[in-house]
């Protein structure tokens, strides 16, 4: 009899756990190619900054851009080990995520089965979907947000609040969300010291930015990050959030153009759902909230199925209930604040993973075998934006060429190593599709911008101009051109050809010149 019985058990195991793996090695193939970054669009400055940081420049000194600190070091430290680290770097963050997923969801409740779907089937989803671009920056923001939430939830409130002094040096931005994520749990949780978890946190988090801000400042790094807070706000009120309405619905058009793009608000209408579909109030069938907080499971729809019974659980339900709608609601006043793109819009992946436990934990006892892990792909699908089929399709192409791109040494390294007398160089031009930084180790950036844009200030192209002529050799990109209605770049643009023209030589490379100083 119990060995009929072990053999039950067993089938039934097997019978849960096929439809997992059949859902997350779907979820994987689906979002994989998405996870691979090319050189092309802001990507490949930010590698190029990696590969300065690698030759020992340090960074907001000797190499500019305005993106946080840490960020910039984890794409360094794994181009140490192989420039293929870009994708494995993306994929671990999406892994990080993910765990957080199921963390958060069994701590609810939810069976092991379905929190593993709905973090390593649906979170893959919800964080490639629309508002994805690969190698930004939201991505490792999302990670450690939620993995500070998990931490939270089962009472690691030291951890948790490290985690979001780590956020506070990768992407600043998404702090107001993580925060309001840790104050939801410990007010829920206040009987069993929530409170004073609270402040454990937040002298976690202090502990860890102080380390940070000490590292920058024996670099003479800190006054570049913090000048950025000042630049980065500027930048993000400038022309790009003009609206005749004012510049949070300025930012909330950038965010939810009228084209989609982004696909806002698909996701905010399936977080919606999602909280209509689960009430605040909902408890699961056939078992008091006493018999779930000690562990007593309740007996499944379908009968048998043990991993389809309540788990042992740390929160309620109501605890992602409100996270979801708390996340939901500070994410779109970060974007209302700060947004100048569409795929800023994926600060709305917080609510969309605790979206995704929360199914999970409503799934969990219900709904169980091929209908629940189905059910939480197409959440985490939908919650994403339901991105357009194509877009993956053309991402599974382009792969073969992204990670071609992601090896080679820049055109502009080519032709530079052919003149081993250059010393130092400059690069006039916008976006760096080129990664041009890639193989020039040995040759010293002088000018720290190495990218400009028709929206920085007069000042900082009148600094870049005057800085131009310190170089050896000039990478001038085909950006560099005569643009509509804009009379300051148009300036900057003539004093680079005009540069050019009186002193310097030039030798075509893909995308760009390469220039070198005439001889006296």
């Amino acid at each position: 009899m119990v060995r009929a019985g072990t053999d039950v058990v067993a089938r039934t195991a097997r019978t849960a756990t096929v439809p997992a793996v059949v859902t997350v090695v779907l979820a994987w193939a689906l979002a994989l190619p998405r996870l691979v970054p090319n050189t092309f669009g802001d990507h490949g400055t930010f590698v190029s900054v990696a590969e300065r940081l690698f030759a020992g420049d340090r960074l907001y000194v000797d190499v500019w851009d305005n993106k946080d600190p840490l960020f910039y070091y984890v794409l360094a430290l794994g181009r140490l080990v192989s420039p293929l680290a870009d994708v494995a770097v993306e994929v671990l963050w999406v892994l990080v995520a993910g765990l957080s997923v199921a963390v958060i969801a069994t701590a609810a409740g939810a069976s092991r089965t379905l929190a593993l779907v709905a973090g390593f089937a649906g979170t893959p989803l919800l964080l490639t979907g629309p508002a994805y671009e690969t190698g930004m920056t939201h991505l490792p923001g999302l990670a450690l947000l939620l993995a500070a939430t998990s931490c939270a939830v089962r009472s690691r409130w030291l951890a948790a609040g490290v985690l979001v002094g780590l956020l506070l040096l990768t992407k600043l931005i998404l702090t107001p969300v993580a925060a309001a994520g840790l104050l939801v749990v410990a007010l829920h949780r206040r009987r069993e010291g929530g409170l004073a978890g609270l402040l454990r946190a937040f002298a976690g988090s202090l502990a860890l930015l102080a380390l940070g801000v000490g590292a920058m400042w024996l670099r003479g790094e800190l006054p570049g990050w913090l000048d950025n807070f000042r630049l980065n706000a500027d930048y993000a009120d400038g022309d790009l959030a003009a609206s005749q309405y004012g510049s949070v619905v300025g930012h909330l058009l950038r965010a939810f153009p009228d084209d989609g793009r982004g696909a806002g608000a698909v996701t905010i209408a399936a977080l919606v759902v999602v909280l209509v579909a689960v009430p605040r109030s909902w408890t699961r069938p056939g078992s008091t909230d006493t018999q779930e907080a000690a562990g007593i499971s309740a007996t499944s729809e379908s009968g048998s199925e043990p991993e389809a019974a309540a788990r042992p659980r740390t929160v309620a339900p109501a605890v992602l209930w409100d996270l979801v709608v708390v996340a939901l609601l500070v994410g779109v006043v970060v974007i209302a604040v700060t947004a100048t793109f569409p795929h800023h819009a994926q600060t709305l992946s917080a609510a969309g993973g605790f979206a995704l436990a929360l199914v999970a934990t409503r799934l969990s006892g219900t709904v169980v075998r091929w209908r629940a892990p189905l059910l939480l792909l197409l959440a985490g699908y939908l919650t994403a934006g339901a991105l357009h089929p194509y877009v993956t399709f053309t991402a599974a192409r382009g792969m073969s060429t992204s990670l071609q791109s992601l090896q080679r040494n820049s055109p502009e390294s080519a032709v530079l190593d052919s003149r081993p007398g250059v010393r130092t160089y400059a690069r006039a031009g916008t976006n760096d599709v080129n990664a041009h930084a890639v193989g020039l180790h040995g040759v010293e950036l002088v000018c720290p911008r190495f990218h400009q844009y028709s929206l920085d200030s007069a000042a900082i192209l009148d600094q870049t101009a005057a800085c131009l002529p310190r170089a050896d050799a000039l990478i001038v990109d085909d950006s560099v051109r005569i643009q509509a209605q804009e009379p300051e770049w148009n300036a900057y643009v003539a004093r680079v050809r005009a540069l050019v023209a009186s002193g310097y030589d030039c030798v075509r490379a893909t995308g760009s010149q390469v220039c070198f100083r005439r001889a006296p």
